[in-house]
């Protein structure tokens, strides 16, 4: 009897362990299946979330983001900080890895908006400095008028580098700085190099029609600025030169678009990115995903990324020690940084309540990777390390995920 049973069992024991291994096999396969699909397929875009960022909760933009696309609530955010403040400004934000806009606002656009022609005041210095260092010159020190050896802010000692230069806001150096770079470059190297970085002679058009790689149709009329320039030549004096390039208050003019698409170069170690501005899609397709995903145009080397380092850790120093050390801690909490150059002016009347403001900056992300520009200007609010760095501190905090209170 129990010899029979056991010629039962034993084959059905064969039966059973055959059925395991073909189930096994079946499910290795269907793995295999799956990753093959995830692998060939489009990636799914990365949200800025705390959980897998910066430890808080998602970022109201994150579907705007993974669109590459505007962020309507950014730019309602970004009016509401203008209100509250009873501020005329203009702010724009754009992703410094694929250019896309994600914000921009301008609290009475019918009289300032981020296509409007405005000075760049002492953002000139961060096109003299790039300029500088593309241009391979050497460490050089200047001259501070009216500096001391143990003067706190470092722009203002007997000596300036051209890094503290922009840390600090040195006019006088920054002037030296620019005769120097003519004498040893030419005035046309110069020129060449700003035209590289989006600022080239004044034209007659008015408006710059080739800003855009893609412009959605609902901004067509808003968003196309009036062109950014460096007027300057051969003929113009030493002196004029100088306060071109240090103080920015004549013979040149930017927009906020423009300021905010060289800082996107900043960013991304030198190379530029075309502009896109796409509406957001509150339920995208697939396919409208993928599209929106695809990267516009090639990017362009404008400046070496030896250069934009450089420039990328001045900033960061005028926001850690410098002229806007005022915002120094708003970011801390959530594991990112700011960086940035103010302006302010113009004169010759001292800066007051009364100045105009700006501030160009990048936002850093926990890796130290910067990942968003933000380009501020406030009119009659200030100096640039007052309240234009605080509304970009602040929509910076918004965006990455630091929701207002």
């Amino acid at each position: 009897m129990l010899r029979k049973f056991w010629s039962v069992l034993a084959p059905l024991t064969i039966i059973i362990a055959l059925l395991l291994v073909w189930a096994a096999n079946v499910v290795r396969s269907s793995f295999r299946a799956t990753a093959g699909e995830e692998q060939n397929s489009f990636p799914a875009p990365t949200l800025l979330s705390k959980g897998n960022e910066t430890g808080s909760a998602a970022s109201p933009c994150a579907n705007a983001l993974a669109q590459r696309a505007v962020c309507s609530a950014a730019n309602k955010r970004a009016l509401e900080m203008m209100s509250a403040s009873h501020l005329e400004a203009i702010t724009v934000v754009q992703d410094v890895r694929t250019g896309a806009l994600v914000a921009f606002a301008a609290s009475q656009p019918s009289k300032l908006d981020v296509i409007t022609p405005v000075l760049p005041l002492s953002l000139s210095k961060l096109l003299l400095s790039a300029s500088w260092w593309d241009n391979r010159q050497p460490d050089s020190s200047f001259d501070s008028t009216r500096g001391t050896a143990s003067a706190q802010n470092p722009a203002y000692r007997a000596r300036v580098s051209v890094h503290e230069m922009l840390v600090g806001g040195s006019d006088s150096a920054g002037k030296q700085m620019a005769v120097a770079l003519r004498r040893a470059v030419g005035t046309e190297t110069v020129l060449r190099d700003f035209k590289r970085y989006g600022f080239s002679q004044r034209v007659d058009s008015p408006r710059d029609d080739m800003f855009w790689a893609e412009l959605a149709p609902t901004w067509r009329v808003r968003l196309i600025p009036a062109p950014a320039y460096a007027s300057l030549s051969d003929e113009t004096k030493d002196s004029e030169w100088a306060d071109t390039l240090s103080i920015g208050e004549t013979n040149m003019m930017v927009t906020g678009l423009h300021v905010s698409r060289f800082l996107q170069a900043v960013g991304n170690g030198g190379m530029l990115l075309s502009p896109v501005a796409r509406e957001e899609q509150l339920t995208p397709s697939s396919k409208n995903l993928r599209q929106s995903c695809q990267q516009s145009g090639n990017p362009i080397r404008v400046m070496q990324e030896s250069t934009a380092l450089r420039l990328q850790s001045a900033m960061r120093d005028t926001v850690q020690r410098g002229t806007a050390k005022i915002i120094a801690r708003m970011l801390a909490a959530t594991g990112w940084q700011i960086g940035g150059k103010t302006g302010s002016g113009p004169g010759p009347v001292p800066i007051g309540p009364e100045s105009d403001g700006w501030f160009a900056g990048l936002i850093f992300d926990p890796q130290g990777k910067a990942r968003f520009t933000v380009a501020t200007f406030v009119k009659h609010g200030g100096a640039g390390g007052g309240n234009a760095a605080k509304i970009s501190a602040e929509l910076a905090r918004y965006i990455i995920g630091e929701n207002m209170r």
